[in-house]
Order: C-alpha cells, then structure tokens, then sequence
C-alpha cells in the first residue's frame, strides 16, 4: 500500500459534494466517486467530508471493512500531527 502523508489542512480543502475527502482509521479517501451510492444518503456522508471522520464513520459502521469498501479511493496516510 503506497501513499503520501496528508495533513489535515488538504483534507479540509475537499468538503463538497464534487470534491469529497475524509480520513478514516489513519488513512485518506477521496469518496467523491461514492458519495451518490451512499446507502444512508448524500448527507450523511457530508457530514464526515474536509476532517477525520474516523468517530463518526465507527459509531455507525463499525462492521464494515473500509480498507476493502474504499480501496479504489485510497489517497495516502493521515498525517495527524501535522496541520
């Protein structure tokens, strides 16, 4: 598994509905391409968009295997301590 660090500042950069990114379990998503096949509607997915939407995507998926779900989408490592 290859990629770059990525701070939380680009993450934040891609908070719309056509530009989406979001970090999950240290790790960084582009999910613009999944954001209309989102079962629980466009929304909700948003509300996780531009941050580290690790809490929230746990409190309602624990069960799901995101590394499988989004591999397609993967960008590169969250880089927590930087800004």
């Amino acid at each position: 598994l290859k990629g770059r660090k990525i701070p939380l500042s680009e993450i934040q950069k891609h908070a719309s509905v056509d530009d989406a990114w979001m970090a999950l379990n240290g790790k960084v998503y582009n999910v613009t391409r999944y954001v209309k096949f989102h079962p629980g509607g466009v929304d909700y997915l948003m509300e996780g968009a531009g941050k580290d939407a690790t809490r929230l995507f746990h409190k309602y998926h624990k069960w799901v295997n995101v590394d499988f779900m989004l591999q397609k989408c993967f960008l590169g490592f969250f880089d927590a301590k930087s800004t």
